[in-house]
């Protein structure tokens, strides 16, 4: 190791990611996530349609113009079918994987842990309304409800194995027999589960009927910090801050907004500047997240990894990192990043952590400095969405060349920040291959 790793901190954090990866939980966070690759990548280009051609507010939408109503609503019905129950529910398919690899290793019903687990999270994200009797709540089944997901597969596979007998090959002749045994001796698993999946459901639904995540995301986000520069400053990155280490987890945060027009609730101040003087030159509020964030920490999604792909194509020879970032590349044009986030993985890794938080954090600092020096205007006007990355900034503040300089700067910036962390995972991964072919690592049954 210390011929691959020459400097201290890179044998550090290869250390620090060889003892995760033994932890049980990280195999199956692991397994997991590239299991739900190719249902994540299938979504991402029906997303990216769905967002940048059909969406009213999408970037291309006048490209569909010429199509006739009945044929563009069936269009649009298939795609969103397609990206809905793809992308959209991916943490059913997460949560049964993760479920039967639990059970897997603790040598219990697999398949039954699977669909048990699928069945819980349903329940837990059934929406109690009258007005729609079969509705669900989205955020739970998404890209977005990947952590929760892969901990309740974990919890139901640990339930499976504290309340049911370890699996036994059948002694069965009539197939008949031999799923009904499988199913007694698995009965209290599951009807532990459930019960407790409705308990949980019953409390997701008084939080979200509260309105209580928008309430607190609303009063985080809308305070009027235009008079107060530094508070902005610190509530733009902190938030921001917390959103790229949630989205790292599979979870969201205050700024996610895939398939969303950005928008700053203090950001209308900017905008009424820019109407008024015709310019946005000038704008009171320069450090809101549409000004610092959602322009300059967002290069193709959270985690600028549009920077990680162009790293990726420009200095790795691993086919398995260069065949996901091809893959991924067009959805991440155009902000959305689900699929190089399975693929690579980036969700959970350890690796990649450091660079997945710096790269933005450090671009939103460059912006900050040259917006308080005045020399490039805020974004302030709101722009179509799936606008790619790096046009952001040029749209949103009118074409500022200014803005499409630093954004051009900070993308070089970002792409170097992720250059020696692609290396070290491509050597990591060949430390990982060479222990598979030497039985270095266990290979659960």
């Amino acid at each position: 190791m210390e011929e691959k790793f020459t400097r201290p901190w890179e044998r550090k954090l290869v250390q620090l990611n060889l003892c995760v990866q033994k932890l049980f939980i990280y195999r199956v966070i692991q397994r997991t996530v590239l299991t739900i690759f190719p249902f994540v990548l299938i979504g991402s280009f029906a997303k990216t349609i769905q967002i940048v051609f059909l969406g009213k507010d999408g970037l291309f939408s006048d490209l569909t113009d010429f199509m006739s109503d009945s044929v563009f609503y069936q269009l649009d019905g298939i795609i969103s079918a397609i990206a809905n129950l793809t992308i959209g529910w991916v943490s059913v398919i997460a949560v049964f994987v993760a479920a039967k690899y639990s059970a897997k290793h603790y040598n219990r019903d697999d398949q039954l842990a699977g669909i048990t687990g699928s069945l819980a999270l349903l329940i837990i994200a059934y929406s109690y309304s009258r007005k729609q009797p079969f509705a669900f709540h989205s955020a739970v089944l998404g890209i977005r409800g990947l952590l929760f997901a892969i901990l309740l597969g974990i919890l139901v596979g640990y339930i499976f194995k504290i309340t049911s007998k370890p699996k036994e090959k059948s002694r069965f002749a009539a197939m008949s027999s031999s799923v009904l045994n499988r199913t007694f001796i698995s009965i209290k698993s599951i009807f532990s589960i459930i019960i407790l999946a409705a308990l949980v459901s019953d409390l997701v639904n008084v939080t979200f009927y509260s309105n209580l995540p928008d309430t607190i995301v609303t009063a985080l986000t809308s305070t009027n910090a235009s008079s107060n520069p530094v508070l902005s400053l610190l509530r733009t990155f902190g938030l921001g801050a917390y959103t790229i280490i949630m989205s790292f987890l599979g979870w969201s945060g205050p700024y996610s907004s895939i398939g969303t027009t950005y928008a700053d609730t203090n950001s209308v101040t900017n905008l009424n500047y820019a109407l008024t003087h015709h310019t946005a030159w000038g704008a009171p509020d320069l450090f809101n997240s549409n000004a610092l964030y959602h322009t300059f920490a967002a290069y193709g999604g959270t985690g600028a990894t549009l920077a990680l792909i162009i790293a990726i194509l420009w200095v790795s020879k691993d086919n398995d990192f260069l065949t996901v970032s091809r893959w991924s590349l067009v959805p991440s044009i155009f902000n959305i990043n689900s699929a190089l986030m399975s693929g690579i993985p980036v969700f959970f890794n350890v690796i990649f952590f450091i660079p997945f938080l710096v790269a933005p954090l450090v671009n939103m600092a460059i912006a900050a400095i040259a917006l308080q020096l005045h020399l490039m205007p805020p974004a302030v006007y709101s722009v179509p969405a799936g606008t790619p990355g790096p046009l952001i900034a040029f749209l949103g503040t009118n074409g500022s060349w200014q803005a499409l300089i630093f954004t051009v700067i900070t993308l070089f910036i970002s792409v170097l920040i992720y250059i020696p962390f692609v290396k070290i995972a491509e050597q990591v991964k060949v430390i990982d291959n060479l222990a598979d072919d030497e039985g270095g690592v266990d290979n659960e049954k």
